[in-house]
């Protein structure tokens, strides 16, 4: 009796490990619609960005990064959002408002696509204010922003910020820094409303500010908060208006050699977004 109970345990034992196992490999098999496939290249991610709107006159742009993403209200707000769901039949988004008057406030938006554009209803709560309001919403997906390859960035010194896997990196050079340290910027936002680069070497510092009406240089813009009219920024067709290096700025400056644009083409960008490609040039 005892020989039979302990061989009728070990098989239990084995066939629980049999049974964990197959279960454990057939969940690391299966992939979230924006992953990539194993053995295939990793692919940047690109911000997608939607105009969302709750009326005639209340309307955000939001901006995703994949599934995270953040709204800017033209009153200040700001908001960080969660796509849950993003299908060819539903949409599920939810927000958390964190700046600004309304800040406390959370949401679900949910609601159908239908090409380009997507609504339904959602519900908000605001503690101190109510507990359930329910409307209508509709939004616009714009495409991406394609993120320049390339930017030139002065303040007392002048550098050149290459994209890698969706930040800038620029590698140092000059004689009073570490020789060949990436120092990374990490991009926090990068829409026609806001544009924003951290960056933590040799102080940690917020770049922000808006895009020109072309589209290729930053303007009113601050560091930490506190504006900074000598910081220049610029990319595109706009790319060499601002220096790349001290020395360029130095042999320019000696030749008494003005800046001029130089016409860069962009290339039309494609990118999967969920269950959808969005292109944009």
């Amino acid at each position: 009796m005892t020989t039979m109970s302990f061989r009728a345990a070990l098989f239990l034992a084995m066939a629980v490990q049999f049974c964990l196992t197959t279960s454990g490999q057939a969940q690391s098999s299966q992939q979230s619609p924006t992953t990539a496939p194993s053995g295939s290249n990793p692919q940047p991610v690109v911000p997608v960005t939607m105009t969302e709107c709750e009326g005639v006159n209340d309307c955000a742009s939001w901006t995703f990064l994949g599934a995270q993403g953040n709204g800017q209200w033209p009153s200040g707000e700001l908001a960080n959002l969660n796509v849950e769901r993003y299908d060819k039949d539903s949409v599920v988004i939810r927000r958390a408002d964190s700046t600004g008057a309304s800040a406390g406030l959370t949401a679900i938006y949910t609601g159908t696509r239908h090409g380009d554009r997507v609504g339904g209803e959602f519900t908000s709560s605001w503690p101190g204010h109510w507990t359930s309001k329910s409307g209508n919403w509709y939004a616009t997906l714009s495409g991406p922003i394609t993120l320049p390859t390339e930017i030139h960035e002065c303040d007392v010194n002048c550098i050149t910020l290459k994209l890698e896997n969706g930040n800038y990196v620029y590698t140092t050079h000059y004689s009073w820094e570490p020789p060949n340290l990436k120092v990374t910027w990490t991009v926090e936002s990068f829409t026609r409303e806001s544009v924003a680069l951290h960056r933590t070497w040799p102080v940690d510092q917020v770049f922000k500010g808006q895009m020109s009406k072309d589209g290729n240089s930053l303007v009113n813009v601050t560091v930490n908060g506190s504006p900074d009219p000598k910081v220049q920024i610029a990319w595109g067709n706009a790319l060499n208006t601002v220096y790349g290096s001290n020395q360029e700025r130095d042999n320019a400056r000696g030749a008494g050699q003005p800046r001029y644009p130089v016409v860069v083409v962009a290339p039309v960008v494609c990118v999967p977004w969920f269950f959808t490609v969005v292109c944009a040039q």
